[in-house]
């Protein structure tokens, strides 16, 4: 029952993500957006129970959602002034109310608040800027970013079970392997290889090689995004990070990998397009 209720659950996650990114404009500024307010009030949350921060769940919210609009909205050149003054004036509330909440520690209460933004907000922000980096709307980078990132896991876990045996990072996750992070790695290469000879008249706008150094970077700076929630879930003494996605957990724990894989892969293009 749990497999299945897993499988159903990836499958409607896989769908939702492909066709909003497919569509691309309010569909996929909006589908991040949304994707933005969860997982800060799910961090949040869980930052108030377990860290003891105090953190105001709907001012932290309203700030990563303001940060991630008006980041986002830069390409399309639309709302970009209004997201930019909400941050601001959340930005300012946020340091001026502790000085009269008299809070225990207003420190960890404003760091934890501030840590959605850097943490959640910035890197679903820049899914905007990489599919509008050839300065019009392509849904080739987004939707490969989360192939790749699929591939990988598949394929570190389905090596790490049948040939694992010498571990990753032990301390912060005991059941990765070196083994289950190559075969991950090898699949994710496969993977766009097929994608990019399949699709041409989508993937064929970059040479293979760009293509497959994305792959790279997808498959290094997602593990460590999965490693860090790790660490973060293992510090807080719990399992998942939430309960809205059934058999998966919750938001963060659905998307840790590409929390630091998008930003790597911005950068990444960053360099390699200005070449």
């Amino acid at each position: 029952m749990n497999f299945l209720i897993r499988t159903i659950t990836a499958a409607v996650y896989a769908f939702v993500l492909l066709f909003c990114m497919q569509k691309g404009g309010a569909w996929f500024i909006g589908l991040f957006g949304l994707c933005t307010i969860l997982a800060t009030f799910e961090f949040t949350g869980l930052a108030n129970a377990y860290k003891k921060a105090d953190v105001s769940r709907l001012c932290s919210t309203a700030l990563a959602t303001a940060a991630y609009f008006w980041v986002a909205l830069i390409p399309l050149q639309k709302g970009v002034t209004v997201s930019q003054t909400l941050f601001l004036a959340f930005f300012l509330i946020t340091f001026i109310c502790e000085l009269y909440l008299q809070k225990e520690s207003p420190i960890r209460t404003i760091a934890f608040t501030l840590l959605p933004v850097v943490y959640i907000a910035l890197p679903y922000s820049l899914l905007s800027s990489v599919a509008y980096s050839s300065g019009t709307y392509q849904c080739a980078i987004p939707v490969a970013i989360f192939i790749m990132l699929w591939c990988n896991d598949a394929g570190a876990y389905c090596t790490g079970c049948t040939i694992g045996r010498h571990k990753l990072f032990e301390r912060i996750s005991p059941k990765k392997t070196w083994e289950g992070s190559i075969g991950g790695a090898v699949l994710t290469v496969i993977g766009t290889v097929v994608l990019t000879r399949c699709l041409p008249d989508i993937y064929g706008y970059l040479p293979l090689g760009i293509w497959i150094g994305m792959a790279l970077t997808v498959v290094v700076f997602g593990t460590w995004g999965d490693l860090f929630e790790s660490m973060m879930k293992r510090e807080m003494g719990i399992k998942d990070s939430g309960k809205i996605l059934p058999g998966h957990g919750g938001m963060l724990d659905r998307f840790d990998s590409a929390l630091l894989a998008i930003p790597a892969v911005a950068v990444y293009l960053n360099i390699v397009l200005s070449l």
